[in-house]
């Protein structure tokens, strides 16, 4: 029997029990927005929102939420609204409804709220076509929970075989195209445009409320040695922005500890010894942001490196005052280093290279014997208040400084 593409699509098509998903195909994609307005005619609406977080209770794929409300936000701002940072958002809720929503209007100059809500979220792929359906609601609030407007759309996309007639290549690479998380993204974007270009426009901003909500002031970031073993990272700017630390790929929040300071410290293992370049930056709510490079301190003052003397059967930390020790400091010996006050010293062994290491030798003082280690010998300074300095390995005969 010989296979006829044409007449198998005909047959297909004309099947009585495609009918009716044809018809419901076709009334689906005929659909426009409905918007449910309280708004005055001729009415703006506020330009500060902030989009409420997530309900990820649904039964649809987190991802496919955060992609909608994704390409929402864009569309909002591409719409002259200045949407507030997802991140403070979170960081102020503690639900979806958001209960704090006061705190976001005082300390963020939000004016309005946003809440989308997504009904289904699928893309169906069946013999000779697909079809693909998103729909949900995006309302906007005022301070008080009042609804001032919701837009209820269901955008969807139909195609392959089935829906191309006569056009079987364009209908196989339709197909095809829809096999793919592609689908998904473009789908998510036709909805927002087709919802956002409802809203009526935002009220102009005023030059104060410019001022207050969108510009920053970076004024000062500094990196200083608190311990032996970390420093602290501190930036004063503009108050209830987000402050952080980038090192590379890696970013690092600094904590508000009062208005406009933020402050956080960190392991001396990240700094390397010639001192590594890093760029702090604060953000503000409302997206917009200021950088500033900061050279992180190369290590720490109190540092072991450099001062450790030794020879086969004895050790010596230069520069340093260790527990009841009084004896004159070297010369050449800096201020900073003679306030690196130790209240002992600690050797550590291993018969290998790789360890494990084991507490072999406590010292009272800046210099102590050697002699009878079983291996590898690594020293670390006790500070006032049992904070231990970075370790540093011994050279003896059989070890070498790394």
């Amino acid at each position: 029997m010989n296979f006829r593409p044409l007449q198998f699509l005909r047959t297909l098509r004309s099947d009585c029990l495609l009918a009716p998903l044809v018809a419901l195909l076709c009334f689906a994609s005929a659909c426009s927005p409905k918007v449910t307005s309280r708004l005055p005619a001729g009415s703006s609406l506020p330009a500060h929102i902030a989009l409420l977080p997530a309900d990820y209770s649904l039964d649809i794929p987190r991802e496919r939420i955060d992609l909608v409300r994704g390409e929402i936000v864009s569309e909002l701002r591409n719409h002259n609204f200045i949407v507030a940072e997802e991140k403070i958002v979170k960081s102020v809720c503690s639900s979806p409804a958001c209960p704090e929503r006061a705190r976001l209007r005082s300390q963020y100059l939000v004016e309005a709220f946003a809440t989308l809500s997504i009904n289904s979220f699928s893309k169906n792929n069946f013999v000779a076509g697909y079809y693909n359906q998103l729909s949900g609601t995006l309302s906007l609030l005022d301070p008080h929970g009042t609804e001032l407007i919701a837009v209820d759309y269901t955008q969807s996309e139909k195609g392959g075989l089935l829906f191309n007639s006569g056009q079987i290549f364009q209908g196989i690479i339709s197909q095809v195209n829809n096999s793919g998380d592609a689908a998904y993204q473009e789908l998510a974007s036709e909805f927002a445009k087709s919802v956002v270009e409802q809203l009526p426009a935002p009220v102009q901003t005023t030059a104060m409320a410019q001022r207050e909500g969108l510009e920053l002031a970076l004024q000062s970031a500094t990196a200083e040695w608190n311990s032996p073993t970390s420093y602290t990272v501190c930036l004063k700017g503009t108050p209830h922005s987000f402050a952080s630390l980038l090192i590379g790929s890696n970013q690092t929040t600094l904590r508000e500890t009062s208005p406009g300071s933020y402050c956080s410290a960190f392991s001396a293992l990240v700094a390397s010894t010639a001192g590594t370049p890093a760029t702090v930056e604060l953000r503000s709510v409302f997206g917009n942001s200021e950088r500033r490079e900061l050279t992180l301190p190369a290590r720490s003052p109190c540092a072991l490196e450099e001062r450790v003397q030794s020879s086969p059967d004895h050790i010596a930390i230069r520069c340093a005052l260790v527990g009841q020790d009084v004896s004159r400091v070297q010369a050449g010996c800096s201020e900073t280093i003679k306030a690196c006050k130790a209240e002992k010293l600690v050797l550590y062994t291993a018969t290998s290279e790789a360890g494990p290491f084991e507490k072999w030798r406590e010292a009272a003082s800046s210099s102590t014997t050697i002699t009878g280690a079983p291996g590898p010998i690594h020293v670390v300074a006790v500070g006032s208040g049992g904070i231990p300095s970075l370790p540093v390995q011994i050279p003896t005969q059989n070890t070498s400084t790394r």
